[in-house]
């Protein structure tokens, strides 16, 4: 590329050590076509023998691949510390590969991307017998996949999919119990299903009901595991089937799905799941008996011989079908690399770009920092952090999306836990990511970007005078955090909580619902009582600032702060988010006079939630940031879709 080497040279050679399991090495790669690559990381033990047995991980659907990330990637380095090599990956069109929900042909290429991944897998380690371990909708395009290979000899599924009809059934009632707590109303007809902010086009819903396990004519495996969920087991009949195949089914429940599958920062790694599935793989590596001869013989493929040097970590990334977030992308080639950065913990992330050409047309370099969304990893709620990436660096910008220690892929200080969404060391790894960006990618301009506790820390970077241009701050939900602080009555809760009392001041079902009992007093008194002291205190703090007394915890010191060394601040706001309260209740006439000045500037989106689940608010969102981030010093990049 005409650089210097991104990341750590290391990677592009050897494997590189995983801090959670000291005898286990993980390397991140792009494999596949190369018009169309995916991503994924192997994980291998650091011993030199030669495996008898490979680990190929197929994810669920959607947002349960987001909640499961985390779990996954403990049940890989567990079985790579067993001795068996794993490879976790996305595939065509999920997580960090190409493409996107409306490609055409998804069924297929999620079939093909796991027989990629099954041929990569046997290319880099030398396997020659796999198995496979699919939760949910993974677990039937494993099923799918290992039923017409021969090198098979086990598959192990957790709540497995069986009848696609059911699950297209239950992601529509999904759809509406959400809809219905959000009062959203949709057309009734709409050919698109948006499910927890995934979508499946009209042909894809036809091709997943089409699936039924029970109809398949070869076993997948001589050995299957099926992992019931303690609290919810499965019907018998697909086990009686695979018997009927001449199976060896260990069929048995174990507890942790509920668990693992809560939102990512409240996520628990399933132990006694991933113990079973782990003591399972190790019998069947032990086991000399022949796989068996059925299904086709599958030699590395024609498209896996082609993943040779696959640990280069570069891809293009094509130009796909038109994407309803963003719409027809600019015709401009990008190219993505997954790299390690800063000191130790070493910090992953993936860099958006357009090709060396197209960037030397494009200097001086302007980047674009993405910070995580509470603990989902650099993908970002519903995908959003991969479109907006990729469309950004369309637009001209360098992009990371990365994961601060201890969330995602990138591993927790020493001594530390990881999976902690608010903490002070962000900060060390914000500035990691602005050197990085400026001393390799020599970028004249960074910018940083985030959503919830995203938000935050690119705050707090600007409050520190980080050498940042601008921030956009997404749907804050503090500007204040200490360690050990109250959940039950945050300050976004009081904000909200207000704003909703003052809205149904006038709403006769109001007052009867207070009346007849049906609202708790005891905690409408705590938030009012919470609400007036911060009332009171405001003159107090405002009196504090004329005489120059340095005060904690003070919003509007803080924006002045950030104004002084003229660094850009955006907020975006969905139209009902509490942060947007909490602006104004904290940030007072310092704020008001800021936007005044255009020195701060502030949007809102209706009809969206928190994490812009719906499509629609989505491309709303994303539109605003283009318009910020690619012309900043145009008047009318701070025009307002509505101003609050």
């Amino acid at each position: 590329m005409g650089r210097r080497n991104h990341g750590s040279a290391a990677l592009d050679v050897a494997l590189v050590p995983v801090a959670a399991t000291s005898g286990v090495n993980s390397q991140p790669l792009y494999f596949g076509p190369e018009d169309r690559p995916l991503f994924g990381w192997l994980h291998a033990s650091a011993a030199a023998s030669r495996p008898a047995l490979g680990l190929v991980i197929c994810n669920p659907f959607g947002n349960e691949a987001i909640c499961a990330h985390r779990s996954l990637r403990h049940l890989a380095e567990r079985a790579a510390d067993a001795g068996i090599p794993a490879l976790r990956f996305d595939y065509d069109g999920t997580g960090d590969s190409a493409g996107h929900d409306f490609d055409p042909n998804r069924l297929s290429a999620w079939l093909a991307s796991i027989g990629l991944a099954a041929d990569t897998l046997r290319e880099l380690t030398g396997i020659e017998r796999l198995c496979f371990f699919g939760i949910r909708l993974g677990a039937a395009l494993a099923t799918l996949v290992a039923s017409a290979r021969k090198d098979v000899a086990g598959l192990a599924t957790l709540a497995p999919v069986v009848d696609g009809k059911s699950y297209v059934r239950e992601l529509r009632m999904l759809r509406r119990a959400m809809d219905s707590k959000r009062n959203v109303t949709r057309d009734v007809d709409s050919e698109v299903l948006e499910s927890a902010g995934f979508a499946l086009s009209a042909p894809t819903q036809a091709s997943l009901s089409a699936i039924d396990l029970r109809r398949l004519e070869r076993r997948p495996a001589p050995r299957v595991l099926i992992l019931d969920r303690a609290e919810l087991p499965g019907r018998d009949d697909w086990a009686l089937h695979l018997r009927g195949q001449g199976a060896n089914v260990h069929r048995t429940s174990a507890r942790g799905y509920t668990e693992m599958m809560l939102d990512s920062h409240e996520s628990i790694v399933p132990e006694e799941i991933i113990d079973t599935a782990v003591t399972w793989l190790i019998d069947i590596a032990g086991d000399p008996t022949p796989i068996g001869a059925e299904g086709h013989d599958f030699g590395l493929s024609a498209a896996a011989a082609k993943t040779k040097g696959v640990s280069r970590r570069r891809a293009a990334v094509p130009h796909s079908s038109p994407d309803p977030v963003l719409g027809e992308a600019p015709q401009v080639a990008i190219e993505e690399l997954a790299v390690h950065f800063g000191d130790l913990p070493k910090l992953f992330g993936i860099v958006s770009a357009p090709t060396a050409g197209a960037r030397r047309a494009r200097r001086p370099t302007k980047a674009v920092m993405l910070l995580n969304s509470g603990a989902v990893h650099r993908v970002g709620p519903n995908r959003l952090y991969v479109a907006l990436a990729r469309h950004l660096s369309r637009l001209g910008h360098v992009v990371l999306r990365m994961d601060i220690a201890g969330i995602g892929d990138s591993a927790p200080r020493p001594g530390e836990p990881e999976n902690i969404v608010y903490t002070r060391q962000a900060l060390q790894d914000v500035r990691s990511a602005i050197e990085y960006l400026q001393r390799d990618w020599g970028a004249a301009e960074v910018r940083a970007v985030g959503l919830c506790s995203g938000a935050y820390h690119a705050f707090k970077a600007a409050v520190a005078q980080m050498p940042l241009s601008g921030v956009i701050l997404i749907n804050p939900l503090t500007f204040f955090w200490r360690e050990g602080m109250s959940l039950k009555y945050p300050e976004y809760r009081i904000a909200d909580d207000v704003s909703r009392y003052r809205s149904n001041m006038l709403s006769l079902a109001s007052w009867r619902k207070l009346l007849s009992g049906r609202v708790d007093l005891l905690e409408v008194v705590q938030v009012l009582g919470r609400r007036v002291r911060a009332l009171a205190l405001k003159p107090v703090r405002a009196a504090a600032r004329l005489v120059k007394m340095p005060l904690s915890e003070d919003l509007p010191t803080e924006l002045l702060k950030i104004a002084s060394a003229a660094i850009d601040v955006q907020f975006v706001f969905a139209a009902a988010d509490p942060g947007l309260e909490l602006l104004r209740n904290q940030g007072g006439r310092t704020a008001q006079r800021l936007r005044s000045r255009g020195q701060l500037h502030v949007e809102s989106i209706a009809d969206a939630d928190h994490t812009f689940t719906d499509l629609a608010t989505r491309a709303l969102l994303a539109a605003v940031l283009a318009r910020r981030l690619h012309a900043p010093s145009d008047p009318a990049a701070s025009a307002s879709p509505s101003r609050p």
